[in-house]
């Protein structure tokens, strides 16, 4: 009876120690209301930064003025900056990414690793996507995190990925995934403005496909038996994938064009170059009906006598492994800041970026927010015009926060990031079936 009493004093004594450690280290993190307030106080300088950006409007691999505009921000923060990043010489010259970096800021101790990425190339028509945005948001994020890191366990990256509208080209995100530079990441967050707030965008995966066909030229009308026709082959590769549409998954997409096709009517037509894109909503799927296109070439090759010239492009855009409990907590977030249901809406139109990449490989959230009334399209004028304006600002602010409440949140909580990843190597190992 007495060993009883000692073995359930032993273990009441055993608990309260337990429960003080997690309380003593519960409130050793910072309150969350620092994180907001230092993004309040960094508030009108980010707004500067992002109006400097925005008339920078540099090109992929052009981007120079922000890139420096942003690691220089970044060091007063207190992040130890690194740029002119080494990356495969075959996918940006010379091998290094100019405009590029990588910015680390630790903790107080071992914990998460949580990245931001921040875009900041523009198109022909200026910040027509509002990559200005991106930027800033992920900055005011960083801002505001690095407030509270020596209070909090962990470790946050700041990634800035270049090139990101010539994403396939492979200079961007392909390029510094390729290099290491998002290694040691566990968990990563990304913003974009739009016509309303998201975390639903899915992105297909895609990859490109050049055919040349070469034949025989001849006189079409006197000798048409002595030629062989580029252009027939060419066709044929079109039936074919027109035929391969009935039998694949709806969200797949195969689109081509002819880029070059003959000279003249009367020439049988001895070159012709055809061009397709290859699209789906994972990239298993896309593979296995890229490789299905290539057979619909190879039928032009085998049906005319063309011979096929095909070479695999060195890189392709992947489709993100999407977690459903990580998206959970990024709207319950915008949620709480205050954004109301009626504002939250799902994408039903996809498209391909290579911040696809990045998603297949680590878990990643991309947080769309509304800038522009709903049905603006990004890339025309009109979405360049409320990238600059006070009411696209307003709501960058509020990206900047959810996105740091987020981090927040995984940071000290690894059991989340831990849960995180596990669905995210689950979900990957089943892509396609």
């Amino acid at each position: 009876m007495g060993m009883n009493r000692v073995m359930c004093r032993m273990r009441m004594i055993l608990f309260a120690v337990v429960l003080l450690s997690a309380l003593i280290a519960r409130a050793a993190w910072a309150d969350p209301q620092k994180v907001l307030s230092a993004i309040d106080a960094h508030n009108n300088n980010c707004r500067a930064v992002s109006q400097k950006i925005f008339d920078f409007k540099e090109l992929g691999q052009q981007e120079f003025k922000s890139s420096a505009l942003l690691k220089e921000e970044l060091q007063k923060l207190g992040f130890k900056v690194e740029g002119d990043l080494k990356v495969p010489a075959d996918l940006v010259k010379d091998g290094i990414s100019k405009t590029g970096f990588r910015a680390e800021l630790a903790g107080k101790g071992p914990g998460p690793t949580i990245t931001i990425m921040l875009e900041y190339d523009a198109l022909k028509n200026g910040h027509a996507c509002g990559h200005n945005l991106i930027a800033t948001s992920g900055l005011l994020a960083a801002a505001g995190l690095a407030q509270v890191m020596k209070e909090t366990p962990g470790r946050i990256l700041v990634i800035g990925t270049p090139d990101e509208e010539r994403g396939s080209l492979g200079g961007g995100k392909i390029a510094l995934l390729e290099g290491g530079h998002f290694d040691g990441s566990d968990i990563v967050l990304i913003t974009h403005p739009g016509d309303r707030w998201s975390v639903d965008q899915r992105l297909l995966a895609m990859k490109r496909a050049t055919f040349i066909f070469k034949g025989k030229a001849s006189h079409a009308a006197f000798a048409p038996h002595k030629g062989i026709s580029a252009l027939d082959a060419v066709i044929l590769t079109f039936n074919g994938t027109d035929m391969l549409r009935e039998h694949v998954r709806q969200d797949v997409r195969i689109h081509g064009i002819i880029k070059k096709g003959g000279d003249l009517v009367n020439v049988v037509p001895e070159l012709a170059e055809t061009e397709f894109s290859v699209r789906a909503l994972d990239t298993a799927t896309m593979e296995e009906t890229y490789k299905k296109v290539i057979n619909c070439a190879k039928a032009g090759e085998l049906a005319t006598g063309a011979k096929l010239e095909f070479k695999e492009p060195r890189t392709s855009l992947k489709a993100p492994i999407g977690i459903p409990a990580y998206t959970k907590m990024v709207l319950e977030q915008i949620r709480a800041i205050g954004v109301g249901d009626h504002e939250i809406k799902d994408f039903t139109e996809f498209a391909s970026s290579d911040l696809g990449n990045v998603g297949h490989a680590y878990p990643t959230a991309n947080l769309w927010f509304k800038i522009a009334p709903e049905g603006t399209p990004l890339h025309s004028d009109a979405f360049r015009e409320a990238a600059s304006s006070e009411e696209g600002w307003k709501a960058t602010v509020v990206a900047a926060k959810v996105i740091a409440l987020t981090a927040y949140d995984l940071l000290t909580h690894p059991d989340k990031v831990k849960a995180i990843q596990e669905k995210f190597q689950e979900l990957k190992a089943k892509e396609g079936k």
